[in-house]
């Protein structure tokens, strides 16, 4: 196979696969609606352990979407709609909304120059997403995950900084890597995503470690002219 084909395939393959799943996805959920409605008629009590194992399949269903809209995130043709925007504004209210695991602290320093970028929201939105979802993985018992803003002549830059374990040998670069996951669970496109985002809007995605401990996660983009 000509290597310029794979791209191609890949994309088809993902659109294959997640249109094969998505279906059979949404009557799980439809039917394990249906059934705790059914079994909750009247105000009848559950048993804890039937309450358990439907929690299981719900989340079950809510990973298997996450890992298909992954695929499809990094497989699609991205098509830009471009506005001025703080970037400040957006991490904050990303960030802001994240559903972090109980005994994970963020904190945030905004920039006082309030830079702003010309980007596609949704797209930046969405590698902010996935930034701050490798940092709650990196650190299970929970930790501290710090956000801070800066710029240059040319570039606006958000940092995260996680107290988790790092990277692996120090090497930051290798977790762009399509697939390249340290995890029992999960595809390893989070950063690979945002870095396609960032480039898109001519700018780019950086991982290395902190001094001490730590990973840190650097996304940059062109300043508004």
């Amino acid at each position: 196979m000509d290597k310029k084909e794979k791209p191609d395939l890949l994309k088809q393959m993902s659109s294959v696969v997640s249109h094969e799943l998505r279906n059979p996805l949404a009557i799980i959920s439809n039917s394990l609606y249906f059934i705790k409605t059914k079994l909750g008629a009247g105000g009848a009590a559950l048993d804890p352990k039937l309450v358990k194992h439907m929690g299981i399949i719900e989340g079950e269903v809510k990973h298997s979407n996450e890992v298909i809209e992954q695929m499809l995130s990094f497989t699609r043709k991205l098509e830009l709609q471009l506005v001025p925007l703080s970037l400040d504004a957006i991490v904050e209210e990303v960030a802001g909304g994240y559903p972090f695991p109980p005994g994970i602290t963020l904190k945030s320093a905004a920039d006082p120059a309030n830079p702003r970028v010309n980007v596609d929201k949704d797209a930046i939105c969405n590698a902010v997403r996935c930034v701050l979802a490798n940092a709650a993985q990196a650190m299970p018992e929970g930790g501290t995950l710090a956000v801070a803003f800066s710029q240059d002549d040319k570039m606006a830059s958000v940092v995260f900084t996680d107290s988790g374990p790092g990277f692996p040998e120090g090497d930051g670069e290798k977790a762009f890597e399509p697939f390249f996951t340290t995890r029992p669970r999960g595809l390893g496109l989070g950063l690979p995503i945002a870095r396609k985002f960032l480039r898109a809007h001519g700018g780019d995605a950086r991982a290395e470690n902190a001094p001490g401990s730590g990973a840190r996660v650097t996304l940059s983009l062109p300043l508004c002219r």
